[in-house]
């Protein structure tokens, strides 16, 4: 899977990458292919080369240095294609030479930058050989044509040129040897240059991972991102929080509850009335897993996260139903998948939302309860939401602790939000708290309507 799956299907990943400073749109494009990485060793090492940058950034001295290298990547083009065709034996064209040129110029502007910072946390390439060859003059400018000084006799012609003006059929003459050694010098340039061709890849690669740490940097300082630890045992987030629904909350004058949870080799199950931000919590382990395995900070004050080699997440869409699928059809398909996978004994983080909401109560709970059943009995990471009572578990429950026994009455429909608390708490009951009717009365809702509502809960 690559990084551009993941933001067609985890929520909130399309946010956080939105809110990326990238400079160029090469390493936008090279971030998308961003593989997700089960090797701890890579992960752990581009989040201490985030770690670097991260300090840098907060240290004055290095401001004007590092704002001096985001203008440079402003100039970072995408040439992968005129490096493909110079690798394909074509001779090209003094655009694509222009451009060579200027990938070659930048980069050794941003590794003589790099080396009066003493940042020597990426492998540069040294494209020194490339400006030699396209900057026979020794001028430094990104402009590109074929100089004189690559040919004696060019420089000659070029001069027999001029004067023939007044002489159209000895100009067209001249012009014409004229652009055969110009195609010449172009095929020889060419000759030189390809050998230089896959460090000219790697130079790009490694400008374009510049910008993107400095990207991640800054918005791991701005969103007030936490470095996760790595562990093999436990994932776990000490004030956990939704970056998306933050800001989102924020604009309307409004704070995020953070919350905290841990899931190790057995399900965890979540209880608790609509409303409470149960889909909240699982939507937002899932975008911090990814994020971990992307190589990012993570929305938390503290993380410590397990290596897995696939997120399954079951969450209800309109993707299924635009294909003519009923919920329960659809619903029923991400939860066999995830089941097959599990089966093959495959280390994976399972996040199933309200499993069977769509389907009738009494099989509704059998479906959860054996699917949580399947998920201990693997031992696989996984964690649950439901709002149906009578759900039984060995693995761990928790339930939102919700809106406080004490409160009033006479609350408002914008004020619910505020008033609930989605701190996660352990519950050992099977009955799932009943607030609906509660917070309907809260609300002002008729009162002889919820006394018959209460009629039928006896």
């Amino acid at each position: 899977m690559q990084l551009r799956e993941a933001i067609r299907t985890i929520g909130g990943v399309r946010f956080m990458i939105d809110r990326l400073d990238i400079r160029s749109g090469l390493s936008r494009s090279i971030l998308y292919e961003t593989p997700y990485m089960q090797d701890d060793r890579l992960i752990r090492e581009e989040l201490e080369r985030i770690e670097f940058f991260r300090t840098l950034l907060c240290d004055e001295k290095y401001a004007e240095g590092i704002e001096s290298l985001r203008i440079k990547l402003d100039r970072l083009k995408d040439i992968r294609n005129t490096i493909a065709a110079l690798q394909g034996k074509h001779t090209l064209d003094d655009i694509q030479l222009f451009e060579i040129k200027g990938l070659a110029l930048l980069g050794e502007e941003i590794n003589e930058l790099l080396a009066q910072l003493k940042i020597d946390i990426l492998e540069t390439v040294s494209l020194k050989a490339v400006v030699g060859i396209l900057d026979p003059d020794k001028n430094r400018i990104p402009s590109f044509y074929i100089y004189d000084s690559y040919s004696a006799e060019l420089a000659s012609l070029r001069k027999e040129l001029k004067k023939s003006k007044g002489d159209e059929a000895e100009y067209e003459k001249i012009y014409a040897r004229c652009e055969a050694l110009e195609e010449k010098i172009r095929t020889d340039l060419c000759l030189e240059l390809r050998p230089y061709s896959q460090g000219m890849l790697r130079a790009s690669e490694v400008l374009a991972h510049l910008d993107i740490l400095l990207a991640k940097a800054q918005q791991a300082l701005d969103m007030g991102l936490c470095k996760p630890s790595i562990d093999t045992h436990t994932i776990g987030y000490r004030g956990l929080f939704n970056p998306e629904i933050r800001e989102a909350l924020a604009c309307d004058g409004k704070s995020f509850q953070a919350v905290d949870i841990d899931i190790e080799k057995r399900p965890v199950l979540i209880t608790g009335a609509n409303m409470t931000g149960k889909s909240v919590v699982l939507k937002t382990v899932a975008l911090a897993q990814a994020l971990f395995q992307f190589g990012f900070y993570v929305p938390a004050a503290e993380a410590r996260i397990v290596v897995v080699e696939d997120i399954l997440v079951s969450m209800g869409d309109d993707q299924d139903a635009l294909k003519g699928l009923s919920s329960f059809a659809a619903e029923m398909g991400k939860i066999d998948r995830i089941v097959r996978e599990v089966k093959l004994g495959k280390n994976v983080l399972v996040l199933v939302d309200e499993p069977a909401r769509t389907t009738n109560p009494t099989e509704g709970k059998a479906l959860v309860n054996a699917l949580l059943e399947l998920l201990d009995e693997y031992r696989i990471y996984a964690l649950l939401t439901t709002h149906y009572s009578g759900i039984r578990t060995s693995g761990r429950k928790l339930r939102v602790k919700g809106i406080p026994d004490d409160l009033k009455s006479g609350i408002t429909g914008s004020d619910i939000n505020r008033l609930i608390d989605y701190s996660l708490i352990e519950d050992t009951g099977e009955e799932v708290p009943h607030e609906a009717v509660r917070i309907a009365r809260m609300l002002g809702v008729d009162e002889d309507l919820l006394g018959r509502t209460e009629k039928y809960l006896m």
